[in-house]
């Protein structure tokens, strides 16, 4: 299993878990809600692998781009390869072609779950 696999699978569940219900609750809230009701952790909480510290500067990445995306009428658009080159430049981070490729990858499964 790759590194950029194990960071997907990861950071699926990660998002799943914040996606807001009707009400704006996100699953993360009702399952923590739960933990404190029962007082133990629920299983749901749990991510299916655990978090590839070796792609934490990838997750970083991520996280600053996705910040900063633009959205649309349907919701938020994809990061493009012209503002990863962007933020590169502008914070003068170091990043391989290997480091964008699992970052598109990562963006790929969080327009799957927020676009749903």
């Amino acid at each position: 299993e790759s590194l950029t696999h194990q960071l997907c699978e990861w950071a699926e569940h990660q998002f799943k878990l914040n996606q807001p219900d009707e009400s704006g609750t996100t699953e993360r809230e009702h399952l923590e809600q739960v933990e404190r009701q029962i007082g133990r952790r629920p299983e749901a909480l749990e991510p299916p692998t655990h978090f590839p510290s070796l792609m934490s500067n990838v997750w970083s990445a991520f996280i600053a781009l996705s910040n900063s995306r633009t959205a649309g009428f349907s919701g938020p658009n994809p990061i493009t390869y012209n503002e990863i080159k962007a933020w590169k430049e502008l914070t003068d981070t170091p990043i391989s072609s290997r480091e964008v490729v699992a970052i598109k990858s990562v963006d790929v499964v969080y327009m799957g779950i927020t676009n749903g």
